[in-house]
């Protein structure tokens, strides 16, 4: 990966930085906790002809938002290790006007690491805490070139609108945002920042005459897009009412979440809210309150979404509009807020404080939910709420893939699916956009709902690269990546490394990219190397350390685990590909040789002959007595378990039923198995009530605790699983250079959809008949299709069809690029 060319400065507010002694200590880190900086430059183009370019590279040791002329046309950095940060590039020139123009940004610094953000280290962290702004940046006229690089020339402001003295959590810290001590109008290029001060370069002298210490010496411009952001309103006001203020300090920033927890809602009584039905509409709603009590509203945006909470109001300066928000209601229809991983994390609970007149407001921090809760308080007269809004921002996918079929069941479970996913890409993979928004490994399963429905390759590539550059100097790669988890070193998850070699495997046959092999291979070995430490005598691994996750569910994974082991043999399958594609013909030798080791140990060792399955573990030379879906589902789908062990697996009752993550490996065994219509009833059976209760998002797990978040992209596997196995699409090849089309109906009588590729749109139709099966397929250009029939209940085909030539029944039918039809028809057998 290229290293960004860099001129411009690192700038900061002015701090008055020199040398730093020897040491250890970072005084300035917690100077510069949760601190929002705004900074300009102002520039003049004279007449603006039509020739002028301008483009730019930003970042942020934090989060900005960057301004030009008044509008805001970007936000960054994507998330990254601050090894390697990231720069965004920018094209300026649809923002450029004749005369005086503004370049202005928003910086916020954090001084701690979030679930998404990491601190510098090393010396910059002594010499400069954290926080900075980085332009690189020029115009380009025919008179010639004005450069815009922060450095000196560049003025700033310390805000002092955000209250710094909040709670945080992984997400970042609560705010109170007091619109009255905010610069009003600060991005426009006629705005006078006379009294804000000049920016410091952030740049100073290091040790025994050394080169200048300077923040990210490595800047690697941003392989991602940008996200896509959309004003979404409000699917219904679900309860307007009013509370008694409870009597707590107002003032102090951890008792905004007290008041919600506190203050019940009531009819309306001693407040008055005016037509709510004109929310989000031109008159809006106008709100009056009392001294002693409160109006309080909760909307519904239907379905756990990712965005920032806006408001359009106008109203009093000092009046006040808290809000929090959460995937679930109370009984009693207060929002139920969420407090996350306990020990990290905090409730939810804001503040806007309004200054004189109309504003619009939104929140410099993402959030995931589904309900808000307003109450606005201190009105010394009524305020007129014109709009509540959620920006929605994710990951700019287009919905590429799709899957139609005869049960409308199954149809929406796929289109629920993808849109779990769709909430849970962000500026990387995310298991939930609510509860935490981090970047776990289990992502292996989410980039293959992707590839289904959306097929982006660029957010899996990131993905690979940064848990590359998570490694550990032992080999292990981390749970998270980056992230404060990456960091902490609390804990690890030692299968998430193995899903992160399957994901390499993935990303080959699905993207078909193979240069990213020769970064990532290295890591590979010693990752591999890791594992390899832990086996015992017998080709086991054992008691292996951190935590073993398997899935969340009560099963045994003491001592040597099946589903680790099982999953550790599909690693070294792939291990040993990516070292052909490197010409490392020894390396593939070895690991070829170690899984056949591994499996012959799991399938002499983890099988218990008499029952008829793989226990979960074996401690001591003693089997477990506990089975479970997941340890078998893990031996046969990752092609450890012989074939002519599955049928007793399969008829074998009273194991552990597999949650929604590791059903994915359920149905790839199922599918291994030919199973198929076992594969479509178990999506029937346990995703169908899901939609029928009207869920619009898959959650983490079947059953619902308080730590439950109720849109979780592993959950989405089916809509992988009816796009590969119903509608029948795999790549053969990397890259769908040459793919399968096999349908597998089951009791499925039609299907039709899009499986995306990089050669492009692959569209399959299929129909089952009384006497026939007909399918339709576009093979996009550069690709060759191989079409299997499917095997329907033992029924013989007597004549095959394809593009209205005839083919011998047990043809190998090939389809070149474009549209092909196959009609086959059959005798039913006496």
């Amino acid at each position: 990966m290229r290293k960004f060319d860099r001129r411009a400065e690192w700038v900061w507010r002015r701090r008055g930085l020199g040398e730093i002694s020897f040491g250890t200590a970072s005084p300035r880190l917690i100077e510069e906790t949760n601190r929002y900086i705004y900074f300009r430059r102002v520039f003049d183009l004279g007449v603006l002809n039509s020739s002028a370019r301008a483009a730019a590279h930003v970042s942020a040791d934090g989060r900005y938002q960057l301004f030009v002329n008044g509008q805001r046309v970007g936000r960054g950095p994507a998330r990254c290790n601050p090894a390697w940060q990231y720069v965004d590039p920018y094209d300026l020139t649809p923002y450029l006007r004749p005369g005086r123009n503004v370049i202005a940004a928003l910086a916020h610094s954090y001084g701690r690491h979030t679930a998404w953000y990491e601190l510098p280290s090393w010396e910059q962290v002594r010499a400069f805490g954290c926080g900075g702004f980085f332009f690189q940046g020029e115009v380009t006229t025919a008179d010639g070139v004005i450069r815009l690089d922060s450095g000196e020339d560049w003025r700033c402001l310390d805000s002092p609108a955000w209250r710094r003295d909040v709670p945080s959590g992984s997400l970042g810290f609560i705010e109170i945002y007091d619109a009255r001590l905010a610069p009003v109008g600060w991005t426009d290029a006629d705005f006078d920042d006379f009294a804000w001060e000049w920016a410091e370069p952030l740049r100073v002298p290091a040790r025994n005459n050394a080169g200048d210490i300077l923040p990210f010496p490595v800047l690697i411009p941003t392989d991602i897009p940008p996200m896509t952001e959309a004003l979404r309103r409000a699917e219904a006001l679900i309860r307007v009412a009013e509370v008694e203020n409870a009597p707590v300090d107002a003032a102090s920033a951890a008792d905004i979440a007290a008041l919600f927890q506190q203050e019940a809602l009531i009819d309306l009584r001693h407040c008055r809210v005016e037509d709510p039905d004109n929310l989000n509409r031109a008159e809006g709603v106008v709100i009056s309150t009392t001294d002693s009590h409160s109006v309080s509203l909760v909307l519904d945006f239907g379905c756990t979404q990712p965005g920032r909470v806006q408001f359009d109001v106008e109203g009093p300066a000092g009046a006040i509009l808290d809000f929090t928000y959460s995937e679930r209601l109370h009984e009693d229809g207060r929002v139920h807020m969420h407090r996350g991983i306990p020990g990290f994390d905090i409730f939810p609970a804001h503040r806007l404080i309004l200054r004189e007149g109309r504003q619009t407001w939104e929140a410099f921090e993402l959030s995931g939910f589904r309900y808000l809760q307003i109450t606005v308080r201190g009105c010394q007269r009524p305020l007129r709420l014109h709009a509540v809004r959620l920006n929605f921002s994710a990951y700019p996918v287009q919905p590429r893939g799709s899957f139609t079929c005869s049960d409308e069941t199954l149809s929406r479970i796929w289109q629920v699916g993808a849109t779990t996913l769709r909430h849970c890409m962000l500026d990387g993979y995310v298991d939930c956009p609510s509860r935490e928004q981090r970047q776990w490994l289990d992502a292996y399963v989410d980039s293959l709902i992707n590839y289904a429905a959306f097929g982006d390759p660029h957010l899996a590539a990131k993905l690979l690269r940064q848990v590359a550059e998570s490694q550990q100097p032992d080999g292990i790669t981390m749970m998270v990546a980056p992230g404060d988890f990456s960091v902490m070193r609390f804990t690890n998850i030692p299968d998430f490394c193995l899903y992160w070699i399957l994901a390499i495997d993935a990303y080959l046959d699905y993207v078909g990219d193979q240069s990213i092999v020769d970064a990532l291979y290295p890591s590979v070995v010693k990752a591999i190397g890791w594992f390899e430490r832990h086996l015992n005598a017998e080709n086991l691994l054992t008691d292996v350390p951190h935590w073993v996750f398997v899935d969340w569910a009560e099963i045994d994974k003491q001592g040597q685990v099946t589903a680790l082991n099982a999953q550790f043999a599909a690693a070294l399958n792939t291990a040993a590909r990516l070292a052909r594609i490197v010409d490392a013909p020894r390396d593939a030798a070895r690991f070829e040789k170690l899984r056949t080791a591994v499996s012959t140990a799991v399938n002499a060792l983890l099988w218990d002959e008499v029952r008829g399955v793989y226990v979960d573990a074996r401690r001591g030379g003693v089997r477990s007595r506990r089975i479970s879906q997941q340890s078998n589902a893990a031996a046969m789908a990752y092609g450890v378990a012989p074939v002519e062990r599955c049928e007793r697996i399969f008829s074998t009752q009273h194991v552990v039923l597999a949650q929604p993550f590791t059903m994915h490996f359920l149905h790839r065994a199922l599918c291994a198995a030919g199973q198929h219509l076992t594969m479509i009833n178990n999506i029937r059976r346990r995703w169908g009530p899901l939609i029928a209760a009207g869920d619009r998002t898959f959650r983490e797990s079947w059953q619902i605790i308080e730590l439950t978040s109720l849109c979780h992209a592993w959950s989405g596997t089916p809509t992988f699983d009816l796009s590969s196995d119903v509608l029948g699409v795999k790549p053969l090849a990397p890259g769908f250079v040459r793919f399968q089309v096999a349908p597998h109906p089951g009791d499925i009588t039609w299907a039709r959809g899009v499986f995306p590729s990089p050669k492009g749109d692959i569209a399959v139709d299929w129909r089952v008949s009384a006497d026939r099966f007909d399918l339709t397929v576009r093979v996009p250009p550069g690709a060759q299709a191989e079409i299997i029939l499917p095997d329907l209940n033992g029924l013989t085909w007597t004549v095959i069809l394809m593009d209205d030539r005839a083919y011998a029944v047990d043809s190998r039918l090939l389809a070149a690029p474009g549209i092909h039809r196959v009609s086959a028809f059959w005798t039913t057998p006496d």
